[in-house]
């Protein structure tokens, strides 16, 4: 049987075009297009010493497309550009280095928002912007900071004043090194010399004290602090503690991502309010419903989303118990049992007696607080009552409690709701929405760990990695037929 002839060393009589390198139908072409749509005011072109200037769009085709393929780092989106043909397609053979990319990706921190906000006014041209449902989560993602990096803030600045004394220490001992050789060989010395012991141990001093400068003079000694990323937190994940920054989305329907946000908050409480204000300000309208799991489910976060007439679904457990009674003593009458009236401000017990507020329970955590009454029976009712048994363990003559803040009433309708068989089922949309979307961003996408340091860096390459999942949905849309480019304005 013949062999097709091999020959390395071919040349052509006609140079190939780079049209013929990537295929029609290659989801590549489709992506050029949809960037070649967007509105790019606002970017700064990167430039390189001694040469014109990039163009804009050739950039970003090259980062979000190895974005989109879970490709970051600026070295190796430097090396596809050289060796990869849709790279090198999609920037017409232009090779910028690694820095010019890293320096493209930094610098334009004010024009990604609009960028962002863009890509959804495009998506919303083919579409595919249905903000009837939104579900909401968050997802940790590591710091570029080593967990031995770290220190508890009283550990540095113990480490702070043992540099301050070394260095004091270190200019005695060569003022006195300095008067003795004056002594033995004369003044002629210029004495300047710095000795390299010393010239570590200011840098030492120098480095600790750029770390607590970025530490809130606030913070608490425990506080873990990194000192190559000292925005960076200690977060709980699954596999355990590490350093992290907590990464915020909210997702359509067509797993669009119309909020992207990161924060150092380890917990999702506060996270709410900016995540329905920014998807206001990405779409120009507030989603018709919004899910989110128990992370979110604080008393303000549900009376936000009925002011901002929002169907919100937050709730106070794991989906699995939604809808159950969990208490540490289910044989006892719940707090649901009590009827509150509102006009004399008091509970009235199964049995009919009247609880009153006694007391107020102040309760604050690092990132929220709450303060509730108290509400009690006259001393030494519980104890005569028949039904004592059904109602308190507590023996003691200030009998059973129970407790109201100011968002009770709006505890009670979100509970009320999500009991009902279709709030259960309206819920259960959301992990089938945004949890695929994190999936995603963290196996395709490959980012699962920050190259960028410091918070805004964080959220400078977050931001980046959302536009580049929202551009490849819309390319997968234009393939599938479901949807037409718009054309070119």
């Amino acid at each position: 049987m013949p062999f097709i002839p091999y020959d390395q060393n071919q040349s052509y009589l006609f140079p190939p075009h780079l049209r013929d390198w990537v295929a029609d139908d290659h989801p590549a072409r489709v992506f050029s297009d949809l960037v070649d749509r967007l509105d790019i005011a606002g970017f700064k072109d990167a430039a390189v010493e001694g040469r014109p200037r990039y163009d804009t769009r050739m950039m970003l085709k090259v980062l979000l497309w190895g974005y989109a393929n879970g490709i970051r780092a600026s070295r190796k989106i430097e090396d596809r550009l050289r060796s990869d043909v849709v790279f090198m397609w999609l920037s017409g053979r232009q090779a910028p280095d690694f820095r010019t990319i890293c320096d493209f990706r930094r610098c334009n921190e004010a024009a990604i928002d609009r960028l962002f906000a863009e890509v959804l006014v495009l998506a919303k041209a083919l579409g595919m912007m249905r903000l009837g449902v939104v579900a909401l989560d968050g997802t940790k993602v590591r710091a570029s900071a080593g967990v031995k990096s770290f220190k508890q803030v009283k550990k540095w600045r113990a480490a702070l004043d043992e540099a301050h004394k070394q260095v004091a220490e270190m200019l005695a001992e060569a003022e006195a090194a300095d008067r003795a050789d004056d002594e033995q060989y004369g003044d002629d010395k210029r004495g300047d010399e710095l000795p390299e012991e010393l010239a570590d141990a200011r840098e030492r001093v120098a480095r600790i004290e750029k770390v607590l400068a970025r530490v809130d003079e606030n913070a608490k000694d425990s506080l873990k602090v990194s000192s190559t990323d000292p925005e960076a937190r200690f977060m709980h994940c699954p596999g355990g503690s590490m350093p992290a920054f907590n990464a915020q989305v909210a997702v359509t329907e067509d797993q669009l991502i119309v909020y992207a946000d990161v924060t150092r908050e380890p917990v999702d409480t506060n996270q709410l309010q900016p995540a329905v204000a920014g998807i206001e300000r990405n779409c120009g309208a507030k989603p018709k419903r919004l899910l989110a799991d128990a992370g979110y489910k604080s008393g303000p976060n549900m009376r936000l989303l009925e002011q901002a007439e929002v169907d919100g679904y937050l709730p106070e457990t794991e989906e699995k118990n939604i809808g159950k009674v969990k208490r540490n003593y289910p044989e006892l009458y719940g707090k649901e049992e009590f009827r509150y009236d509102p006009e004399r401000d008091c509970y009235i017990c199964p049995a009919g007696q009247v609880l009153r507020p006694t007391t107020r329970n102040r309760r604050r955590t690092r990132y929220s607080g709450s303060e509730a009454k108290v509400y009690r029976a006259a001393r030494g009712v519980c104890l005569a009552c028949p039904q004592r048994e059904r109602c308190t363990k507590n023996k003691a003559r200030a009998g059973r409690s129970v407790s109201r803040d100011d968002y009770d009433e709006e505890r009670l309708r979100m509970r009320q709701k999500l009991a009902a068989e279709e709030g259960r089922a309206v819920y259960a949309k959301r992990k089938c929405l945004v949890e695929p979307v994190i999936g995603q961003l963290k196996i395709v996408g490959r980012l699962v760990q920050f190259l960028l340091r410091g918070i805004l860096g964080a959220k400078i390459e977050f931001k980046w990695g959302a536009i580049a999942h929202n551009l490849l949905k819309l390319v997968r849309k234009v393939l599938a037929g479901e949807a037409e480019p718009v054309p070119a304005g």
